[in-house]
């Protein structure tokens, strides 16, 4: 909790020291937990859940009784006030008509679904499907975020281990090319030995010029993924490696069936499509709806008339609706609906492929790393007997300089390896995990 609010008032304080470069310091666990806590995608992600949210109570809403108000003024002038009503039994009527004629109009009306077929409690279903289906990709890209924070920390701490070996090579550099001057100035090593030992140490000092470069790269787009301000200098703590091979292969396979959230979502579409189906079937069925209409009508100047001089019928009833067309017409429909489930259950059968490949190559690669670390154990073990030998050799004039910078080298080398395979492993783990749907710290 303490880091956490360094952490954040180390983003308050960005605007006001742009220029001062932040130290902190974050382990393993707290780095993923401060890129999660800042994802932009995991935002992006929280609104989709919460625009499905909306949907799905949109679909409830739809059952809900719909209530419409209008009101309309009309004006009609008659250039001819006269007009004979026909009759077939006498003369035509004659009728007199007002030269200026005022409408005013109101209506209120009320309709409610009684039945329609089931095709609201089906979008009522399908958008609480839909809304779990973004809920799954919203985990996918929790899982997605957590394994790139993970990737990117592990290669700075690479980088950070291949400085400090190399820094302490450097020293060891440093410490015999002191040596070496002192048996040059009593005459029992040459100048040719000390510009070895000096050329070597260049070679280093240039290595580590470019590992400070990488450094800051990889610094910078470790502040960028975690939500840090980019100036922020970030120190690791150590990193827990994950060097356990025991578990069988079919464990995983288990947990990744399990676990993938594609799989789910695949099952969620599958019965969306069953309630396709049945809502196609269904559009045979007649609708009902109830309802009920008020009128307004003023066909006079005054805005409030007199009495008897408008018209207000309320009108209550059922209205049935058949369309008859659809017993011929959705043959076709219905068909797509089926072949729509089939094919999500084909690539339900395809994803459970591609998981076992998937898997499976995950896992050789993890137990390969680790193989390399057995390995190169007993390489750094042989490396160090070799420079202990040699340095041995040397100091009784019976192995060259370069035999003994070489043999330096090669331990060099062997110390790089190891840290480096270990940190190889662990990513490996972590994507072997990723691969089953479920990263456990």
């Amino acid at each position: 909790m303490k880091k956490t609010a360094a952490i954040l008032l180390l983003w308050a304080c960005k605007g006001l020291t742009p220029s001062y470069a932040q130290v902190i310091t974050l382990n393993f666990r707290e780095a993923i937990t401060t890129g999660i806590e800042n994802s932009k995608q995991l935002s992006v992600s929280r609104h989709r859940i919460d625009e499905a949210l909306a949907q799905a109570e949109q679909a409830k809403d739809a059952s809900l009784p719909t209530a419409k108000i209008s009101a309309g003024y009309s004006h009609a002038l008659l250039p001819t006030q006269t007009f004979y009503l026909p009759s077939a039994t006498s003369d035509p009527q004659k009728m007199n008509l007002p030269f200026d004629n005022p409408l005013y109009q109101a209506s209120v009306g009320i309709s409610q679904p009684v039945f329609e077929g089931h095709h609201l409690r089906y979008a009522r279903e399908s958008s609480n499907l839909l809304l779990q289906i973004s809920k799954l990709n919203a985990a996918m890209d929790k899982e997605e975020v957590t394994f790139t924070i993970i990737q990117s920390y592990i290669n700075y701490y690479k980088l950070i281990q291949n400085q400090t070996i190399l820094h302490l090579n450097l020293k060891d550099i440093e410490n015999k090319l002191t040596e070496i001057k002192k048996y040059e100035a009593q005459g029992l090593a040459t100048r040719n030995d000390v510009l070895r030992f000096e050329l070597e140490k260049s070679k280093m000092a240039l290595e580590d010029i470019a590992l400070k470069k990488n450094r800051k790269i990889v610094n910078y787009n470790l502040d960028i993924l975690l939500g840090l301000p980019d100036s922020t200098i970030i120190e690791e703590e150590g990193m827990d490696y994950r060097l356990n091979g025991n578990i069988p292969l079919e464990t995983y396979l288990a947990l990744a069936f399990e676990n993938r959230k594609e799989l789910s979502a695949l099952q969620f579409q599958s019965k969306i499509a069953d309630i396709g189906i049945k809502d196609t079937q269904d559009e045979k069925l007649p609708v009902v709806n109830a309802g009920g209409n008020l009128y307004f009508i003023n066909p006079s100047k005054n805005i409030l008339p007199k009495n008897g001089s408008y018209l207000a019928p309320f009108i209550v009833g059922v209205n049935v609706g058949w369309d008859i067309s659809s017993l011929y017409k959705n043959k076709n429909k219905l068909a797509q609906a089926k072949l729509r489930k089939q094919e999500i259950e084909d690539r339900d059968e395809l994803l459970k492929d591609q998981i076992k490949t998937e898997v499976h190559q995950n896992y050789l690669q993890y137990q390969q790393a680790l193989d390399k670390i057995h390995v190169l154990q007993v390489a750094i073990v042989q490396a160090g007997e070799n420079e202990r030998i040699t340095e041995s050799r040397f100091q009784n004039n019976l192995a060259t300089t370069t035999e003994r910078i070489d043999a330096q080298t090669l331990l060099y080398q062997a110390r790089i390896n190891l840290e480096l395979a270990k940190s190889d492993a662990t990513l490996a783990y972590y994507t072997l995990l990723k691969s089953t749907g479920h990263i456990a710290l």
